[in-house]
């Protein structure tokens, strides 16, 4: 990402994020994008770039049983257009060639408009957050838009976020101080106890 944690807000953070926070951040995405466009569903693509995939990660709404694990070349459909060119598009998709109709078939659910936003962080796109069918008129298009957008990029900050807390919490001493913080010791007691197993682990690495 190109900017260091403080590691006193990623340890704080750290106690407040559970290991399933990268899954239930996306699953409360794509719920929230369903209702708040009251669309028939909305679904979250990553890419992998070991595989040159994009992975449906979470879905909610028509067709999410059928969804997760599935996986399209980018550039492939209005998703991988989205994950290539960088940009917001509403579409009416029954006219469109770059929409996929048999793909969707296989979802259990064929949409007539799709709205996508990529999930962009320090200009690289890690994925795109689609929503199915939406409800425009409540917004109006360009509204509409703005608010996807927003969203989405609300989300690529929080998973960003969530990787780098997971990445550094790893240690047995984070997990020893999480456990200590959960329990009726002083404040101080538990201090004096991480500062001093802190010291040890320096001095047996042999970085003291």
């Amino acid at each position: 990402m190109g900017r260091e944690m403080p590691d006193s807000l990623t340890a704080s953070l750290g106690r407040v994020l559970l290991p399933g926070a990268h899954t239930e951040v996306m699953r409360s995405t794509v719920r929230l994008g369903r209702l708040t466009f009251s669309a028939a569903a909305a679904s979250i693509f990553l890419y992998d770039e070991r595989r040159d995939q994009l992975i449906f990660e979470a879905s909610s709404g028509e067709g999410e049983d059928r969804l997760q694990g599935l996986a399209i070349p980018p550039g492939h459909g209005v998703a991988g257009w989205v994950f290539q060119t960088g940009e917001t598009v509403v579409c009416d998709v029954r006219d469109n060639p770059r929409f996929d109709r048999e793909f969707a078939a296989r979802t259990g659910y064929v949409p007539e408009t799709l709205m996508t936003a990529p999930l962009e962080l320090d200009d690289h796109i890690i994925g795109v957050l689609q929503v199915l069918d939406p409800a425009l008129d409540r917004f109006g298009e360009l509204a509409a838009i703005d608010l996807l957008t927003e969203l989405a990029n609300q989300l690529a900050i929080t998973l960003a976020l969530v990787t780098a807390i997971r990445g550094r919490e790893v240690t047995p001493l984070h997990r020893l101080e999480s456990a200590l913080s959960r329990t009726e010791a002083p404040v101080s007691a538990v201090d004096e106890l991480l500062d001093a197993l802190g010291k040890f682990v320096l001095t047996s690495s042999g970085r003291v």
